[in-house]
């Protein structure tokens, strides 16, 4: 089984008067989203602006978060933000020239960015409080243990996030594929669920969007954003209360903003 990686940039938001507003260090409940569902994290550093946190250094010394060190030549601009979306893009091809298939970006924010433009046609899967995620009151060290005790049930997930594209675009019927292949994950996350609470984990449910385009490996951990023209399939809350809770699916064609 292939490791799973992911190139995290700080929390930002795109600013109407051109760049991003970024928010510092990040937020600590995304954070131990990416550290339950991903083997490692690269939080990349660069040689002009520094951001880190207790988290970030905790994890640092251990195998699960590593900081890609980009230096920038000459005079750049860092009162826009765009310089962390660059430093991302960059260890990203870093990671995939040495592990392909293995890195993927994630960006804590309502509207997607990136260094690069990219287009393609890809499925967008999004969770809506439904993926079980340590509160932030958890211990670091604690959500390691539970990845090594329960890495079957969190592989198992990463599985059917990454056979949806595949077998929804490549099947005759596609709404019996897709219907299908939602009740495995389904499944899945209610198998991630249980364990969490077998494990004495405090967890809360968030969302999470997933997007793989044809054209580029994964583009995976956007937080919540407009559904576009997409079908919303309903499922039980995993905590009683909650008004609502499902999947929203869509294929779309896709153009990926630009940090140039």
């Amino acid at each position: 089984m292939f490791k799973k990686g992911i190139v995290v940039s700080p929390p930002f938001e795109v600013d109407f008067r051109g760049g991003l507003s970024c928010g510092g260090s990040p937020d600590p409940l995304e954070l131990r989203k990416y550290l339950t569902y991903w083997d490692e994290i690269d939080y990349p550093s660069n040689n002009f602006i520094f951001i880190t946190s207790d988290d970030i250094e905790y994890l640092s010394t251990t195998h699960a978060l590593k900081r890609t060190h980009i230096n920038f030549q000459g005079r750049m601009s860092t009162d826009n933000g765009n310089i962390f979306i660059w430093a991302q893009d960059i260890a990203l091809q870093e990671n995939s020239q040495i592990e392909p298939g293995c890195w993927s970006l994630g960006q804590v924010s309502t509207t997607p960015y990136y260094a690069k433009q990219h287009k393609g046609t890809g499925i967008e899967l999004e969770l809506f409080n439904l993926l079980p995620v340590p509160n932030v009151d958890t211990p670091l060290a604690d959500i390691l243990e539970f990845k090594e005790k329960r890495n079957d049930e969190l592989v198992a997930f990463r599985c059917y996030l990454d056979e949806i594209n595949e077998k929804i675009l490549s099947s005759i019927d596609v709404p019996r594929a897709k219907n299908a292949e939602l009740n495995r994950l389904e499944l899945s996350l209610k198998d991630i669920d249980r364990t969490m609470s077998e494990s004495g984990i405090g967890k809360v449910v968030s969302n999470f969007k997933h997007v793989i385009n044809t054209d580029l490996s994964g583009i995976i951990g956007v937080g919540l954003g407009a559904a576009g023209l997409a079908s919303f399939v309903p499922m039980s809350p995993m905590v009683a209360g909650l008004s609502s809770a499902g999947i929203v699916t869509t294929v779309r064609k896709r153009v990926m903003n630009t940090a140039f």
